[in-house]
């Protein structure tokens, strides 16, 4: 039994009050994210976790989706997203609940090692097989613990992880160099029988809806297994982690992404490049430089299959029927989160030559940054004829001060200018559809903010230290502030840092880039996009100033023609202007206030 909350160890670091710019501060919003991240569990229900937010119906509604998310695939992911992001923000906002939440998820541990759902909750959501473990959640709970045993020095976080590992590994079927799941739900002490194939077709019982089939199983457990064993095995060295991890990506590698020029057929964007970047970190793990090529050419191709200005990638793959039929479907944030994760990866192996840190820094200015619910306050905005009459008819309905809840949370089906989806039902009526949140989006934008986050300030082998991000950021060598896209401004306030690279963004010109130190002109060096001061003091305040490009774009975004006003990377205004959450919306000022900043003791390895 757990006796102690290894959360608050996230809250050992640095205080202190900064002047900082209004402008978009990724500790913020890792903050912002612990209220949505920590107020969707029912505590009655062995701590159930509430997966959908529909605004469609008045009051807002938010409900417990099925056994999987309740207990197994989305409550790890949250518990992955907390770690990060009250190591971020520092903020110990509703932090008992995060202990609460990890008791519930050891108490479920099987005798096998696998978590299982409880078989005395929820009666209108029985399923086939209860109670029953699922590969989706196992692969999500053990990249949890590598990051809580990254954080507490408790032996029990990578030691069941490793229980997990060995479990899974007797659940794949080993065929010639690949290992695959037979099935992706499993009840208490099953195994595969000994003719095991690959399945296809629908999943026959139906377990997982009508909607889905084994390809989508298969394909999201080799995703979430095989990212988390990858990772296991890099923090410990223990090799059936490294072994399960190899043979899930010789699979993908078989079945997937076996094209040289990167292409793939899959449908669901997300579960696909969940996938890629399972086998990405196997290549990390194993450094796999033929592997890693392979993603990078999946990366690249994938790329291209949305808007690489804005970060625009939709639910649903082009090319699939599904795709044209709803104009483009919509974006969830966990294509965007996964589409900036691997750039980040494939950037620290050596890949894109600084190309793929431009994207990361569009995309999170833009579709990223626009997809998470800052206030409740936009209800009030929304015409009342978007609204759908009569209450929301689903189990286990909760209606208590659901947005405020809700603040915080990543959007889970976004136009290019529209928060919520719209569609015309059946009377020729133009109404808000029940697709609003969705906490799966929530979890993984969160916990992607980190790597980013991460990203945006390094300490290098040399002692110099680069800021990869023209972001907010506090660190020990240095702080950030900066006032893009408001003005071309960034300001460095040096603490140990004598040697800085500032990389500029791609669509600033570098031969108007002028730089201070201590209101004085200074020389500096230019390294491809790199602006490179050196001989820094502690208590040196560097400027550097630069214009800010404006632009005004037209294009087609997910099958539909839109303006864009354009100030650097970043899109300030759209036409034709949303309704229901109108995207692109909320500028920043600039204004600087005085304000806590936080500087955590704790990293991780992602």
């Amino acid at each position: 039994m757990l006796e102690h909350n290894p959360m608050q160890r996230c809250l050992e670091g640095e205080r202190y009050t900064a002047s900082v710019p209004d402008t978009l501060n990724l500790a913020d919003r890792m903050g912002l994210a612990i209220n949505a991240l920590t107020n969707a569990f029912v505590p009655e229900e062995r701590w159930a976790l509430q997966f959908d937010v529909s605004i469609a119906h008045r009051p807002p509604v938010i409900w417990i989706n099925h056994l999987t998310d309740a207990y197994l695939n989305i409550p790890a992911k949250f518990l992955e997203a907390l770690t990060v992001c009250r190591t971020v923000s520092g903020s110990d906002q509703n932090i008992d609940i995060d202990f609460a939440v990890l008791r519930n998820q050891l108490e479920l541990l099987g005798e096998d090692g696998l978590t299982y759902t409880p078989d005395d909750t929820l009666p209108a959501l029985d399923e086939p097989l209860r109670p029953f473990a699922e590969i989706w959640g196992e692969g999500r709970l053990i990249l949890a613990l590598c990051f809580i045993g990254q954080l507490d020095d408790d032996p029990i976080w990578f030691e069941t992880a490793k229980r997990k590992v060995d479990r899974l590994l007797e659940l794949s079927v080993e065929r010639e160099d690949y290992r695959f799941f037979w099935r992706g739900r499993w009840p208490r002490g099953a195994a595969p029988p000994p003719d095991a194939d690959e399945p296809s077709g629908p999943i026959p019982d139906g377990s997982l809806g009508d909607k889905y089939d084994w390809d989508l199983s298969l394909i999201y457990s080799v995703g979430s297994s095989g990212h988390g064993s990858a990772l296991l095995y890099r923090l410990t060295g223990y090799e059936p982690a490294l072994e399960l991890s190899r043979g899930l990506a010789r699979w993908a590698l078989k079945r997937i992404f076996k094209h040289e020029d990167g292409h793939y057929d899959f449908y669901h964007f997300h579960h696909g490049l969940y996938s890629l970047m399972a086998v990405c970190e196997y290549g990390v793990a194993a450094q796999d430089r033929e592997v890693l090529e392979r993603v990078d050419a999946c990366y690249r191709w994938a790329r291209e299959m949305g808007d690489p200005l804005i970060g625009f990638y939709a639910e649903i793959m082009p090319g699939a029927e599904l795709y044209l039929e709803r104009q483009g479907n919509t974006v969830e944030i966990c294509e965007v989160a996964d589409m900036v994760w691997l750039a980040l990866t494939l950037t620290r192996e050596g890949f894109g030559g600084g190309a793929y840190i431009d994207d990361v820094d569009r995309w999170v200015r833009n579709m990223y940054a626009e997809g998470q619910v800052l206030d409740a306050d936009f209800i009030h905005d929304i015409p009342d004829d978007c609204f759908v009459e009569g209450e929301y008819d689903t189990p286990y309905p909760d209606t208590d001060n659901v947005l405020e809840r809700s603040v915080g949370s990543f959007l889970g089906w976004m136009r290019a200018n529209e928060g919520f989806e719209r569609q015309w039902n059946e009377d020729g009526e133009y109404k808000l559809t029940r697709k609003g949140i969705m906490h799966c989006c929530t979890a993984n934008g969160a916990r992607t903010l980190y790597c980013v986050w991460d990203s945006a300030v390094q300490r290098c082998e040399d002692g110099s230290t680069t800021v990869n991000f023209l972001l907010n950021r506090a660190s020990p060598w240095l702080d950030v502030a900066s006032w893009l896209p408001a003005d071309g401004r960034v300001q460095l306030s040096i603490k140990d840092a004598p040697k800085v690279y500032v990389r500029m963004s791609e669509w600033i010109d570098l031969q108007a880039v002028t730089a201070t130190v201590n209101g004085e002109a200074a020389d500096f060096s230019l390294d491809g996009p790199m602006v490179c001061l050196e001989g820094l003091n502690p208590g040196d305040v560097v400027d550097i100033r630069f214009p800010v490009l404006e632009r005004t774009l037209h294009r087609v975004i997910g099958e539909i023609p839109f303006r864009l006003d354009m100030r650097g990377a970043n899109v300030v205004a759209i036409h034709p202007r949303g309704t229901t959450y109108p995207l692109f919306d909320r500028p920043d000022s600039g204004e600087v206030s005085e304000r806590e900043v936080f500087i955590p003791s704790n990293g991780y390895t992602w």
